[in-house]
């Protein structure tokens, strides 16, 4: 087909080839095209087949609002070729075809409808019983459009951005880029959306003048050169917006053009308010065969030719209910078109201009008249009209429909952001009953069709949406407010729901093959709820989200049950547009945090490991089970890099309080120079965190937490203290601090060599606290513990100094024999200990007293109102919930691998962690069983699914294995 080359509203580039392959054949495309528009200019007219009856489906829209035209491409199924660019080497098949598009061995179907009444899957293949298994299978098969193979890889680079801006504009047309300007005035952040691959809405290929006579496409151009060169506004296009959430959350995908670096990439906004500008989209007019290949919309059509230069027919009929179908008549005549008759469902209402524009072309207009019937097989040949009562019809040739009743509001954002939705009898549009907060909306999607009214009103939005983000806009919005209502508002709507047919083969869902017929069907069997006849006839729930019946099916129902005055819409549900899994997913990039030992243990011989957000050196050796690294802690010394805990300074007059509420512990007790073991609980009294609290002074203190929990402790106490009222700051020092665990019975004589304190058991004990400087320049704090079940001292200093002190304990140590030790060393050394790793000895139903840490609690600070203390009482009177025991294997040859489940005749329990005790000889370890099995000689059945059935036996021992009475760590 040749292209109509010289029109200034072109988005195409005719001198750049692209080809696709399609049955065998090379299609040739040029760039800037879509799939669709691509085989469309080749001749294809038939993409697919209908779902149920297997019907001929063509080009009817090109916003993707149904799925006509969801083809395979490149090996993947239900791609929306007509939002889809072209690229050079596509392969693209048709779906839901035995044989191909145009001659399909299952169209047939078409003839059987009478046997698939509306909810027939409810009511049929369940007599007998026995039938059942065997109809689901097939209805399994047939379920579904496209196929893809189990086997393949999805290609292309998915990546994901995540920004924050004052004002989001969701539309990049006429209002929303008014509205973007407007909000970037007051020097705010702006991100712009526009689900097309350029901006300009329905400005942009259309040649009416404006209000100043400039044509509506340079003034779209114009628009959007301005909002390019303004530096506080982000414009995506190609963006479709997929979800709005509370507090005003956007998130959308971009598809990436051939510059990009990405094929699709996920974008969540966080913003202080939202500017909906999303236009409308057409509503389908209902008629037999209103889906047949030649039937499409008016933008479709007119898009067609002016934004790739593709002729949409030779001659042809337009059935439409809005001034855009009478305007789009006038312009495609113009650029070629035959237009055998317009007709138009409104009886008056027309545009003056519109109409003498029409006479001049001397295009009879047919005032109260509609398509009742599409004739054809797999293309349109001719149309019948008739007034919209039904009582003369006359027939016109021709090989293409234009066929629209109306325009409806694409409101999605409001329904998904909670907005309540009401019919207003002007316009004929779903509207917003009140915006949620911070929530304005522009543009046509209010009824404007004067195009400095769609303007106005988006000037009028931004400038609104900026005062609610904190900028101070008040005078500029009155002065907006008045140029608005000078202007000409909302226009009034087609109300037309059906041309006078019976319905049998008029469809109000594409996607599902549902007809009016079937909609009447639900309603005589009782149904009269929109909502519920959507679920039961399956209208609105394919791949166009209910974008073809969202407006049709609530109006028909009004109009056709008694029971319903006023129409009432179906929902709508994230997401608005389908997308593939793979952007959700993102790049998927390999993101962890290092701590300043990182490249230094890497010299060292560091084997690492992601755990939890850190990337960390779990071996130092080949030897996966860390004999030796073991041993030496247990003989000299040993020096792990332990920043990944949680650091945190809490400080102000009512610190302690915030304490109090959120550890079991009375921590009124802590003194200064001391530390003392705590835990956290949630409401359940399961056990959350675990570490460390030392006094600084007079209500300040330091404490630590698990590695898996730094990020969130602080918004669990904020949470927790949120409605009190006091006065406390809370410092997140993770980062900024680092750790370094000296371990093993030589440990105090390598530090001895660094810091002139005393650190013997009288001047720092177990349970000790101090400050000191090394070599009089580097600020240390200094705990002493004993997690390995060794003496132990934890050395704390800013992040900045670690590796100069890890170099100097290095070089002392090195007569002592230091050596690193890694995480699995230290898993297994503070496992001959028992001591517990959250997440490992615990999991999301185990509570303090499960896990052995109930000498924690403190029963008598009621005033705390401690969380998890209420649940805690109530569980200390069940003797059979999950407890933690020490186990051994019968036989010591090899440990039960984590996770291995504790068995009789059901599950019983678990491996929390087992491990071979170089240090004892045995295999040890602990797991969580229930109450009964937890005495001491009580045998454990253990099921690990490696083994072949054969199942393995251990023993409940008592804890700990190593040192009881805990003398080494008090050395």
């Amino acid at each position: 087909m040749n292209r109509l080359n010289s029109l200034p509203t072109l988005r195409i580039d005719t001198a750049d080839k692209r080809a696709l392959t399609y049955r065998g054949k090379t299609i040739q495309g040029v760039a800037g095209d879509t799939v669709a528009t691509a085989l469309y200019a080749s001749g294809v007219r038939v993409f697919g087949r209908s779902l149920k009856y297997h019907r001929p489906r063509g080009l009817y829209s090109l916003d993707g609002e149904c799925s006509n035209t969801c083809m395979e491409v490149d090996g993947i199924p239900n791609v929306r070729t007509e939002n889809t660019p072209l690229k050079s080497g596509m392969a693209v098949k048709a779906q839901n075809v035995v044989g191909s598009a145009d001659f399909d061995w299952m169209a047939f179907m078409d003839k059987l409808d009478w046997m698939m009444p509306a909810g027939f899957y409810y009511k049929t293949m369940h007599k007998p019983a026995a039938v059942w298994p065997l109809a689901m299978k097939q209805i399994r098969k047939a379920a579904g459009l496209g196929v893809i193979s189990a086997d393949y890889e999805m290609k292309g680079r998915y990546d994901e951005r995540y920004l924050k801006a004052e004002v989001t504009v969701i539309g990049g047309g006429a209002a929303g880029m008014q509205a973007a300007l407007a909000a970037a005035e007051s020097g705010q952040r702006v991100v712009l959306l526009e689900a097309r691959p350029h901006l300009g809405g329905c400005f942009d290929y259309r040649v009416t003048p404006s209000a100043d006579d400039t044509p509506l496409y340079r003034r779209a151009r114009k628009l959007a050169e301005t909002v390019a060169g303004t530096a506080n506004i982000r414009v995506f296009t190609h963006t479709a917006v997929v979800g709005c959430y509370t507090n005003n959350l956007v998130t959308a995908f971009q598809v990436g053009g051939e510059a990009d670096a990405f094929t699709e990439r996920y974008i969540e906004i966080r913003s202080a308010s939202v500017v909906v500008a999303t236009g409308c989209i057409e509503r389908p007019l209902l008629f037999d065969n209103n889906e047949r290949p030649g039937v499409m919309q008016v933008g479709c059509a007119h898009r067609l030719a002016r934004t790739y230069g593709i002729l949409p027919g030779s001659e042809a009929v337009f059935a439409v209910g809005h001034d855009l179908g009478l305007e789009a008549a006038a312009d495609l005549f113009d650029l070629g078109l035959k237009v055998a008759c317009v007709a138009d469902i409104r009886e008056d209402g027309q545009d003056p201009g519109l109409m003498l524009a029409l006479a001049e072309r001397k295009i009879p207009l047919l005032k109260g008249w509609v398509a009742t019937r599409a004739h054809g097989g797999k293309a349109v040949e001719k149309v019948t009209l008739a007034t919209v009562e039904g009582t003369v019809k006359r027939e016109f040739a021709c090989d293409l429909l234009v066929a629209s009743a109306g325009l409806t509001p694409a409101n999605g954002p409001f329904i998904l952001a909670g907005a309540t939705m009401r019919y207003d009898s002007l316009t004929g549009y779903f509207l917003p009953t009140g915006l949620p907060e911070k929530m304005f909306a522009a543009g046509r999607m209010t009824g404007l069709n004067d195009s400095a009214s769609i303007e106005a009103s988006g000037r009028l939005a931004g400038l609104k949406a900026a005062d609610a983000a904190g900028a101070n806009m008040d005078a500029a919005v009155a002065d907006a407010q008045k140029a608005l209502s000078a202007l000409p508002g909302p226009q009034r709507g087609c109300k037309l729901v059906t041309a006078p047919v019976k319905g049998r083969k008029s469809f109000i869902c594409f996607d599902e093959d549902t007809t009016v017929k079937n909609i009447k069907q639900a309603i005589a069997m009782g149904f009269d709820v929109p909502e519920l006849i959507k679920r039961f006839t399956s209208a609105g729930t394919g791949p166009g989200q209910g974008g073809i019946p969202g407006h049709n099916l609530p109006l028909f129902v009004a109009r056709y049950t008694a029971s319903i005055n006023t129409p009432i819409p179906t929902t709508q549900r994230p997401p608005l547009v389908p997308t593939f899994i793979a952007t959700y997913a993102g790049y998927n990039h390999h993101m962890f945090k290092r701590t300043p030992m990182h490249r230094s243990q890497i010299e060292d011989g560091g084997v690492f490991r992601n755990i939890g957000v850190w990337q960390r050196a779990r071996y130092f050796s080949s030897d996966f089970d860390c004999k030796e690294e073991i041993l030496n802690v247990r003989n000299n010394v040993g020096m792990l890099d332990g920043s990944t805990l949680g650091k945190f300074r809490i400080h102000g007059p009512d610190a302690l309080k915030a304490l109090q509420r959120v550890y079991v512990s009375d921590m009124s007790k802590v003194k200064t120079g001391r530390i003392k073991y705590s835990a956290m609980c949630n409401d359940d009294g399961c056990v959350i965190d675990d570490g460390v609290v030392t006094r600084l002074g007079e209500n300040d203190y330091y404490f630590t937490t698990s590695s898996g929990r730094a990020g969130q402790t602080a918004e669990w106490i904020r949470y927790h203290t949120r409605f009190d009222g006091w006065d406390f700051h809370l410092v997140n020092l993770t980062d900024a601090m680092g750790v370094i665990n000296l371990s093993g019975p030589k440990a105090r004589k390598v530090l001895e060599k660094v810091v002139d304190i005393d650190l013997s058991n009288t001047g720092l004990p177990f349970s000790g606290y101090t400050e000191c400087f090394i070599q009089e320049t580097i600020p240390v704090r200094v705990m002493r513990l004993g997690f390995v079940g060794e003496l132990s001292y934890e050395l704390h200093m800013p992040s900045s100094y670690m590796k100069a002190v890890w170099e100097m304990l290095k070089a002392v140590g090195a007569a002592f024999g230091i050596r690193n030790f890694g995480v699995e060393a230290q898993n297994v050394l503070r496992m001959e200990k028992c001591h517990i790793i959250l997440g490992q000895e615990s999991e999301q139903r185990t509570n303090l007293l499960d896990v052995g840490l109930g000498f924690l609690w403190d029963r008598n600070k009621h005033d705390a109102k401690t969380v998890g203390a209420m649940a805690l009482r109530q569980a200390e009177k069940d003797p059979d919930r999950l407890k933690l025991v020490g186990i051994r294997m019968e036989e010591d040859d090899r440990p039960a691998r984590d996770g291995a489940l504790i068995v009789d005749r059901r599950v019983r329990g678990y491996v929390a962690t087992m491990r071979k005790s170089f240090t004892t000889g045995q295999s040890v370890g602990m797991a969580l069983v229930e109450g009964p099995l937890a005495d001491i000689g009580t045998r454990l059945e253990i099921f690990e699914d490696e083994c072949n059935g054969v199942r393995r036996y251990a023993r409940v021992v008592k804890m700990p294995f190593y040192d009881p009475k805990g003398e080494r760590m008090k050395m």
